[in-house]
């Protein structure tokens, strides 16, 4: 049985006429198959960890963008037991750049088919250590500590989400910043439905560059501590791209039981215009002011409260997180 997972907003809207179309491989196919549409009351992560709760061997076949996937890497209950294929339906790319994960329909539905594992893959955790100005993940607004959630699911704070996982990378300061001001822009539903979505996040950066402050930031790697007088921002990566295709760390590399780092310090504001196209292509190392590294454990502290994101989707405020991998791996049969 495969459990179709499909998000209805993927692709600006279109996440359940893009099925539609799919469905008739699996129709042809003949093969068994559930369908499951997420909604605010029956949210990804929800619906995953019901079905991978049941101690039984479980696959599901995920359609949206990479917010979808890192909420399935959240849900997802028995890591063992289940097997993940994914069609990319959002507006973002980053994961299927990242693994290699074919965009053709034919390719993606016939390894689907075959049910098989084809590659593990390392998933990154982030823990919070303190958190504040903590916004709902559905709505983008400050939370209500007191709506309706059984105390399993929140932290020692009273909210939820101590721990978060990622599929991608996790960023603290500049990167997340730009991710929670688009993600509170009007604007940025009406050019996803023109397909030019990603002009919000490049405006935001920009303003973000400008308006970002740089902070004290003490970074242990490993046992290795570096002292960052001025950091625009660090982000952990699990693959080469983020942020909608810049390639932060172009050697990360998802299999390889590590993590990668990279940090901007007492950089010149104005320079950043010059370093950022280059990151596209990841020759960005070559300029002052960037720094990078490798490890299985890296603890980021700040000197005030920064903004942090998972695979671009931004839960809090913290000034101190400890990013590493996770025991168990996401099995994908794509």
């Amino acid at each position: 049985m495969f459990h179709i997972i499909v998000n209805p907003q993927s692709s600006t809207g279109r996440g359940k006429s893009k099925w539609e179309k799919i469905e008739q491989h699996f129709i042809k196919s003949g093969a068994a198959y559930k369908v499951h549409y997420s909604s605010p009351a029956n949210s990804i992560e929800k619906i995953c960890g019901e079905l991978t709760s049941t101690g039984e061997e479980c696959t599901l076949v995920i359609l949206g963008g990479d917010g979808t996937m890192n909420a399935v890497v959240n849900g997802i209950r028995d890591f063992e037991r289940t097997k993940v294929g994914f069609i990319q339906t959002g507006t973002g790319n980053d994961l299927v750049k990242g693994l290699g994960i074919s965009s053709d329909i034919e390719t993606l539905i016939d390894s689907i088919l075959r049910n098989e594992v084809v590659r593990v893959c390392d998933i990154g955790r982030v823990t919070y250590h303190n958190r504040s100005s903590i916004l709902d993940v559905f709505t983008h607004k400050p939370l209500d500590p007191s709506s309706g959630m059984s105390q399993a699911d929140r932290g020692s704070d009273g909210y939820p989400g101590s721990v978060r996982l990622f599929n991608i990378s996790a960023g603290i300061g500049f990167d997340a910043a730009v991710c929670q001001q688009a993600d509170n822009s009007k604007l940025k539903l009406l050019l996803n439905k023109i397909r030019m979505g990603k002009l919000i996040y490049i405006s935001k950066a920009i303003h973000m560059i400008l308006a970002s402050p740089m902070v004290g930031m003490k970074i242990d790697c490993d046992g290795y501590t570096y002292m960052k007088p001025r950091t625009l921002f660090a982000v952990v990566m699990n693959t080469c791209y983020e942020g909608g295709g810049f390639k932060f760390c172009p050697d990360a590399v998802n299999t390889d039981g590590e993590l990668d780092l990279f940090g901007a310090n007492d950089l010149n504001r104005l320079n950043f215009f010059r370093i950022f196209p280059t990151a596209y292509d990841g020759s960005h190392m070559r300029f002052k002011g960037l720094f990078a590294d490798k490890g299985k454990r890296i603890r980021i502290r700040s000197a005030v409260p920064l903004w942090v994101h998972t695979d671009g989707e931004v839960l809090c405020k913290s000034s101190c997180i400890t990013v590493d991998l996770y025991p168990h791996k996401l099995r994908l049969i794509v």
